[in-house]
């Protein structure tokens, strides 16, 4: 009987060295802890998203050195394009760190889009109808940040040039169930 337990344990021990020592066998890391070349950089979830310009605003590329505080600030950018583009609901978790035993770290992206957003009102306040017909956010339109700011611009540089304050301002109140944003363009 004592044999057999020693001859169990011998072999679970073995099973485990030669399970760790594997070549191309993978440990995920939530966080870097080695020093290592970046193999690939993937972003997943990312069907129907803009993925070329999501790959645009990352700064860690294959190739570099892996560093913990780039992959924070990947994560930001990430986040701050796809609320740029209407994807006010989006989720981008911490990167995932892959270290292979044959050398590299391959970095992962997790991304939950959710809906875009969509314009439900335009409102323009302390403006004549006249100084407003240069908006031309619609109801319905997606809620892209760009297009928001332009419209206020637009309507500053109109106000301007008719000699009225040009200090116009965005309120924007989200409505998270119904994936819609009320935007209000306000001249003081």
């Amino acid at each position: 009987m004592k044999s057999l337990l020693i001859l169990t344990a011998a072999v679970a021990a073995t099973a485990w060295v030669a399970g760790r020592h594997l070549p191309g066998k993978a440990e995920a890391q939530p966080m870097v802890s080695q020093t290592q070349e970046v193999q690939s950089v993937s972003l997943d979830g990312g069907r129907g998203l803009p993925l070329a310009s999501l790959r645009d605003v990352l700064d860690t590329q294959p190739g570099e050195q892996l560093d913990a505080n780039r992959l924070v600030q990947d994560r930001a950018a990430l986040q701050a394009e796809l609320e740029s583009r209407g994807y006010l609901a989006a989720r981008v978790e911490p990167a995932v760190v892959t270290f292979r035993a044959s050398g590299g770290a391959y970095i992962t992206f997790s991304i939950t889009a959710g809906p875009v957003y969509k314009l439900r009102s335009v409102n323009v306040k302390g403006a004549s109808v006249k100084d407003t017909s240069v908006v031309t956010l619609i109801a319905g339109d997606d809620a892209i940040a760009s297009r928001i700011e332009r419209a206020r611009q637009t309507l500053a540089d109109n106000l301007g040039r008719r000699g009225k304050p040009a200090n116009v301002t965005v309120a924007l109140r989200m409505d998270p169930k119904a994936a819609a944003v009320d935007v209000d363009l306000v001249s003081k």
